[in-house]
């Protein structure tokens, strides 16, 4: 009698194999089974199915989206009110947050991200959405990319929302009736059609890491299993039928959504029948324990983990088990990794409102997962009095009592005021106000009520296409709005978003008629009214009698008299020495002052920050 065994073949895991498809103009997204041309649905799966990827892929996306942005740059107030709106409502799908958060959480899946950019009736970009990735496939025409959500139909360009998209091409050469696309892909080296991920050499350990979970959860099922070897007694079949049994045996009996499943025979009393004999496998468990720690580590070193603590993963290792050492390994981490990741996203989003003639002056905000602490006498000097008195339980001071604290990091201040503000000869002077400004919240509510007096009685600031829309209105209410859409150059539909734009911040009634704050408000494009700020003497300021004014006080009048002035935005930029934004500049305007010749104290000195109202000179 002769005994064969037939070995039970796995395939192993492969690279993905793109290819020209026979169905249409575009690359297959991956060639083999059962990811046919969705090789990014097989990448979605690992996403869902492994906690500790899942976990590491929710980590970076919120380490590189950080604060999201903010405006770091020298800007006109115009152009700052077009990008505070581009930051506002980016596109169609929701928040500029929502746009980042899913752009770079394509780019950690996938390798790679795109944006779908629409274009207005003046060749300017006027709406930047997300485009699933997995959802985009590459043309073979260069250039050439399609969209459709679902890849696996019979005929995808027969499906519904199936879309041509063309490359962007950051010039003038586009066309208003075309859909655009941005496609981004991190470079590798042999890069094809469509990138890879940076874990790809670990997508095998992924694959164990959800197999080895659904493994535990089928044998806490069905029962713990063991090997087992398996004799037919009947004879030795043919290669087919061996073939046959095998597939049929694989199909019942193999992977681990079987695992732990009895297996029935049935067979003829006189018959042979299957002789079943169980494998002993010392050390299972161990075994497994063993697998985890292997696919744990090799996980980890796809993602350049530095520390798991960093990704609220509990760790045995000494790194990130306690605050220095967490913040050592974040430091790393965002040097080598979160920093160039951010300045991709950055120089894209830059290009983007570039292309729209505005600076290009956008910046992520990091943010920490443990923050440096601070000495006592650091905290206080950048504290305000009333949060130094809530910090020791006395309640806050009457405006009238209030004093400002000094502290020992003027220089420090001095060095960054010289590079902020702009000349005061540029601009000339419609207005200034002499109020009482303690802290940054009273110089935001003054600002607000000074500019309300001017230009500003409505809710924001009004774009330059909004004012002329709104001249319009004012003129000849009755303005048909293909008129106003022809006189402005744009389309009908823009004309109208424009008027509910107009609608939504009061400068149009229920009517769609000019309001009286509209009225009062109208600017024309090329006015631009700024809320500066000057370091002055009180206009009742006493001779000085034996003494002299403060350093830091002496020095911001000679920043003055230089003619330095500055926004309220330029101020906030303020850092300390542990680059950490918030210093509030009008709580240092001076400690108690007496007057001379007098027991009366004052809690200020001799100087103010004056608010001026000024514009550029014609």
């Amino acid at each position: 009698m002769s005994v064969k065994l037939i070995p039970i073949n796995f395939k192993g895991y492969e690279l993905p194999k793109f290819k020209e498809s026979k169905k249409g103009d575009w690359y297959e997204y991956g060639t083999e089974r059962p990811y046919k041309n969705c090789y990014g649905d097989f990448l979605v799966k690992l996403l869902n199915e492994s906690s500790k990827q899942s976990t590491i892929i929710d980590t970076k996306t919120r380490f590189i989206v950080g604060q999201g942005f903010v405006i770091d740059g020298n800007a006109t107030f115009t152009e700052k009110a077009y990008l505070e709106a581009f930051l506002r409502v980016p596109g169609e799908d929701g928040s500029m947050n929502d746009l980042l958060c899913k752009v770079v959480k394509d780019k950690k899946v996938f390798g790679g991200f795109a944006i779908h950019i629409r274009i207005n009736a003046n060749k300017k970009i006027a709406s930047v959405d997300h485009l699933e990735f997995n959802n985009i496939r590459v043309g073979v025409n260069e250039g050439i990319y399609y969209y459709t959500s679902d890849w696996k139909a019979r005929n995808p360009q027969d499906n519904e929302d199936f879309t041509e998209l063309k490359l962007f091409p950051f010039s003038e050469d586009i066309e208003t009736s075309k859909d655009y696309i941005i496609y981004y892909k991190e470079y590798r080296p042999d890069l094809q059609e469509y990138p890879m991920p940076d874990y790809i050499a670990a997508v095998p350990y992924l694959e164990a890491d959800a197999e080895i979970s659904n493994f535990t959860i089928q044998n806490i099922r069905n029962g713990l299993s063991t090997g087992y070897l398996i004799s037919f007694n009947n004879g030795q079949p043919s290669d087919e039928e061996m073939e046959d049994i095998e597939r049929r045996f694989k199909d019942y009996a193999t992977g681990t959504d079987n695992a732990g499943k009895p297996l029935l025979s049935f067979t003829d009393q006189n018959s042979d029948h299957p002789t079943i004999l169980p494998i002993p496998i010392d050390g299972r468990n161990e075994q497994f324990l063993n697998l985890n720690t292997q696919i744990t580590q090799e996980i980890y070193t796809a993602h350049s983990v530095t520390s798991p603590m960093l990704f609220g993963i509990k760790d045995n290792t000494g790194l990130g088990n306690n605050a220095d050492e967490l913040r050592t390994a974040f430091e790393i981490y965002s040097n080598l990794h979160i920093a160039p990741e951010q300045q991709i996203i950055e120089n894209l989003f830059n290009e983007i409102v570039n292309f729209n003639g505005l600076p290009k002056v956008l910046r992520l905000q990091t943010i920490e997962p443990v923050s440096k602490p601070l000495s006592e006498a650091v905290a206080v000097s950048v504290m305000t009095q009333d949060e130094i008195r809530e910090k020791i339980g006395l309640p806050p001071l009457e405006p009238t009592e209030r004093v400002m604290m000094d502290d020992q990091i003027d220089d420090m201040l001095f060095n960054q005021l010289q590079h902020l503000g702009f000349n005061a000869n540029d601009y000339e002077v419609l207005d200034t106000y002499q109020n009482e400004i303690t802290c940054i919240e009273d110089a935001e509510r003054f600002e607000a009520e000074i500019l309300s007096k001017h230009n500003f009685a409505i809710e924001r600031v009004l774009t330059d296409l909004e004012k002329s829309v709104l001249s319009i209105l004012i003129d000849t209410p009755s303005t048909p709005t293909n008129e106003i859409a022809k006189a402005m150059e744009i389309s009908i539909g823009e004309t109208n978003e424009i008027i509910q734009d107009l609608q939504n911040v009061g400068a149009l009634d229920k009517n769609f008629k000019p309001t009286s704050e509209a009225k009062k408000s109208i600017q024309k494009p090329t006015e631009e009214l700024i809320v500066a700020y000057k370091y002055v003497k009180r206009p009742d300021a006493q001779p000085l009698k034996g003494g002299k004014s403060r350093p830091f006080c002496v020095q911001m009048l000679t920043y003055a008299d230089a003619g330095r002035l500055y926004t309220l935005d330029q101020l906030k930029l303020l850092r300390n020495d542990f680059n950490q934004s918030g210093i509030d500049i009008f709580t240092k305007r001076g400690g108690w002052y007496t007057l001379p010749d007098t027991d009366i104290s004052r809690p200020f000195c001799r100087h103010i920050w004056q608010q001026q109202v000024i514009r550029k000179k014609r």
